[in-house]
């Protein structure tokens, strides 16, 4: 498919740049969410040692049940803001990685169609069945990728759609209970 050695390196410099780009973009992505991470520890012991001073300064029973019962809400607040933000760094660099594949691709069948016609153009007389026959299948591989491509993200936008809807349905805080 490949004619010349031009079109060769064009093509390894074409995947070179491809693979950089993936790359980066993963990085990009552990990145942030190693920032969430820090950020979230720092938070976690920044409340764990208030919530120790907290409890040395309780004096009876029901204070201290109270105390714990105040915690459980804001706890289990920051725990889904925690995994929301998770899942945005995730769909977010899943959607640049999937954004340069389809760029790849669309590269790819570019190229793929040009060495085909290339090939036809200097096909012996009667192999014209064969180059129609090469390009239906090239057709018919790139209709079942946006098939696949297409499933795919509906896929995507159910799951987005339910954790969205998840998101946003509470634990409601209990009420503390009374001593017999």
């Amino acid at each position: 498919m490949v004619a010349t050695p031009e079109q060769f390196i064009q093509l390894q410099k074409s995947a070179l740049e491809a693979f950089h780009s993936a790359t980066i973009t993963s990085i990009e992505g552990l990145e942030k969410l190693a920032a969430l991470n820090v950020q979230a520890a720092k938070a976690s012991i920044e409340e764990s040692t208030e919530a120790l001073r907290s409890m040395s300064d309780v004096k009876d029973a029901k204070a201290l049940a109270d105390l714990a019962s105040g915690t459980v809400q804001p706890a289990t607040d920051k725990v889904t803001a925690y995994y929301k933000h998770v899942y945005e760094i995730a769909n977010e660099t899943g959607n640049e990685l999937a954004r340069l594949l389809e760029k790849q691709f669309a590269e790819s069948n570019r190229q793929v169609y040009a060495a085909i016609d290339s090939l036809a153009k200097n096909a012996p007389a009667g192999s014209e069945g064969m180059v129609t026959l090469v390009k239906q299948a090239v057709s018919a591989a790139n209709s079942a990728f946006d098939q696949v491509s297409k499933a795919t993200k509906q896929a995507v936008e159910l799951a987005e759609a339910n954790i969205s809807a998840a998101a946003k349905t509470t634990v409601a805080p209990r009420a503390p209970r009374k001593a017999a």
